[in-house]
C-alpha cells in the first residue's frame, strides 16, 4: 500500500474511532451550563464572599457576573467557528497556538479535577451531616465520584437528562429559599452598605466568581452539540444571565435574614439563614440542595474534564488510550482517569490554598480564551462571514481586553499561595510540553491544523 493511501486509511480509522453523536440540543447545552453553575459554589461561596465584601456582596455578585460574561462572549466569539471537543485546550490550539491549548487545558483541568474531589468531599459532609450516617466523609465522596462516573460512562444524553432532573429540584429549591427569605428581610442588616470599601467588593467578586466558573462547560462537549456555532454561544450567555439574576436575589435574602459577619463564619451559610426563619423544613429543603446542587457539579465536572483529557489523547498530548470511544460514545478511559485524580486529590483538598488555586488556575486558562478571542477577531473581522456588529464591530475588541483586564485584577486580589500553586502547575506543564516536543522533534506534536470545521472552513489535516 502506497504512503498516500496508508494515511488516508489511517485518517478514515481516526474519524471511525473518535465519532460522537450529536444529540444535545440548546436546552440540554443549557442545563449542562445551569448544573455547573448552579451548584455548591452559591451554597458554601456567598459565606467567604460576605466575608470579604459585607453587604456590598449585593455589588459583587453583579461584578463578578459582568467578568464571566466577558469571558463568555469570548468563548462565543470562538466557538462560532470551532466545532471540536475539548473547550479551553481546543479552542486555544486552534486559535492561537498547540502551546496555548495545551497550557489552558491542562490549568482548566487541574483546576477543575480539583474543584471536583473538593465538591465531593462536600456532598459527604451533607450527607453525613443531613442523615447522621456516621460513615467516614471521604468514603461516602469515593462513592458518589464513581456513581457519577459510571453514569457519565452511560453516555451524553442519559447525564443531560439526569442535569435537568438536578438543575429543576436544585433551582426550585433555591427559589423556594429567596421567596421565604424576602418575607423574613431585615433592612438593618443592609446598613454601612460599603463597610469593606471597593477592594472589599472586588475581593468578594473574585471569590464569588467560582460560582460562576462552570458557564464554559459546555464547550468541552462541542462534537456532541447540534449547530455548535448557534447552540454554544446562546446556551453561555443565556446560563450567565440566569445564575447571576438568581444568585443576585439568593444573596439578597440571605443578607436580609442573617448579618454578614455571621454569614461568613458558617460552612452552611443558606441553612444558617433558613434558621432564622424558624422554619425547620426550609432548613432541611435547603440542606437537600446542597446535596442535589454538589450532584450537578459532580456530573458536569466528570463531564468536561474527561472531554478535555479526550481531545489531547487525540493529539497525542497525553497517552491516546485517552481518546479511546466505547459503544455509548464516551471516552471511557478519560472518565476513569478523571475519577481517579479525583479520588487521589480528595486528601489535598483541606488545604484552602489548593481549592483556591482551583480558581486561579480557571482564571487563568480563560486569560487564554480572551487572547483567542482577539486573535480570531482580527484574522476573520473582514471575511465574508463575520460576527454581525455592523459598522462598530471593531468595538467587539474591547470585550476580550476587559476580560483580560479584570482576570488579572481577580489575581490580584486571590491569595498569594494559590498564585504560587497554578504558578507550578504552569511550569509542569510546560516542561512537559517542551520536553515532548525535543522528543519527537519539532512539528511532530500537536497538530496545528486538525480535522474541524475551523473558522466557517474545513481544513484536513
Amino acid at each position: 500500500m502506497s504512503g498516500s493511501k496508508q494515511l488516508k486509511s489511517r485518517n478514515n480509522h481516526v474519524k471511525m474511532t473518535v465519532s460522537f453523536s450529536r444529540t444535545l440540543k440548546f436546552s440540554d447545552a443549557v442545563f449542562i451550563n445551569l448544573g455547573a453553575i448552579i451548584g455548591a459554589g452559591i451554597f458554601v461561596i456567598i459565606g467567604i464572599s460576605a466575608d470579604a465584601a459585607g453587604p456590598a456582596i449585593l455589588v459583587s455578585i453583579p461584578l463578578a457576573a459582568m467578568v464571566a460574561m466577558l469571558t463568555g462572549i469570548s468563548f462565543a466569539q470562538v466557538a462560532r467557528h470551532v466545532d471540536k471537543e475539548g473547550g479551553v485546550y481546543e479552542y486555544g490550539k486552534e486559535a492561537l497556538h498547540p502551546f496555548a491549548g495545551f497550557i489552558g487545558g491542562s490549568l482548566w483541568t487541574y483546576g477543575n479535577i480539583i474543584a471536583l474531589a473538593a465538591v465531593s468531599i462536600s456532598f459527604g459532609g451533607y450527607l453525613d451531616a443531613l442523615f447522621n450516617s456516621k460513615f467516614p466523609v471521604i468514603f461516602i465522596a469515593v462513592g458518589v465520584v464513581t456513581s457519577f462516573g459510571v453514569l457519565n460512562a452511560l453516555g451524553i444524553k442519559n447525564s443531560a437528562k439526569t442535569l435537568r432532573v438536578i438543575v429543576a429540584i436544585n433551582v426550585s429549591i433555591l427559589v423556594l429559599f429567596t421567596t421565604v427569605g424576602l418575607f423574613y428581610f431585615h433592612p438593618s442588616h443592609l446598613s454601612d452598605f460599603f463597610v469593606k470599601g471597593g477592594n472589599g467588593i472586588i475581593s468578594g467578586a473574585a471569590i464569588i466568581f467560582f460560582a460562576f466558573s462552570g458557564f464554559s462547560r459546555v464547550t468541552t462537549v462541542s462534537e456532541e452539540v447540534v449547530e455548535p456555532e448557534k447552540t454554544i454561544p446562546r446556551a453561555i450567555i443565556v446560563s450567565i444571565v440566569i445564575s447571576a439574576m438568581l444568585y443576585f436575589l439568593i444573596s439578597l435574602a440571605a443578607v436580609g435574614l442573617v448579618s454578614t459577619g455571621k454569614l461568613a463564619t458558617s460552612t452552611s451559610p443558606l441553612a444558617l439563614a433558613s434558621s432564622e426563619t424558624g422554619i425547620f423544613l426550609l432548613v432541611e429543603i435547603v440542606s437537600v440542595g446542597a446535596l442535589v446542587a454538589t450532584s450537578g457539579v459532580i456530573l458536569t465536572g466528570i463531564l468536561g474534564t474527561s472531554r478535555v483529557m479526550f481531545a489531547m489523547g487525540r493529539d497525542k498530548e497525553v497517552p491516546s488510550i485517552l481518546s479511546r470511544l466505547d459503544k455509548y460514545s464516551t471516552p471511557i478511559f478519560a472518565i476513569i482517569v478523571s475519577v481517579i485524580l479525583a479520588v487521589v486529590l480528595m486528601p489535598l483538598v483541606s488545604f484552602g490554598a489548593i481549592v483556591e488555586a482551583s480558581n486561579t488556575c480557571v482564571l487563568a486558562a480563560y486569560a487564554v480564551i480572551n487572547i483567542a478571542a482577539i486573535k480570531t477577531h482580527i484574522k476573520y473581522r473582514n471575511l465574508s462571514e463575520p460576527i454581525r456588529h455592523g459598522k462598530t464591530h471593531d468595538k467587539f475588541l474591547l470585550i476580550p481586553i476587559s476580560g483580560i483586564v479584570t482576570i488579572f485584577t481577580f489575581f490580584i486580589f486571590l491569595g498569594e499561595e494559590s498564585i504560587i500553586i497554578a504558578g507550578i502547575v504552569f511550569t509542569i506543564a510546560t516542561t512537559f510540553y517542551v520536553s515532548k516536543q525535543r522528543i519527537k522533534g519539532v512539528g511532530k506534536v500537536s497538530p496545528v491544523r486538525s480535522r474541524v470545521r475551523l473558522f466557517g472552513k474545513s481544513r484536513a489535516r
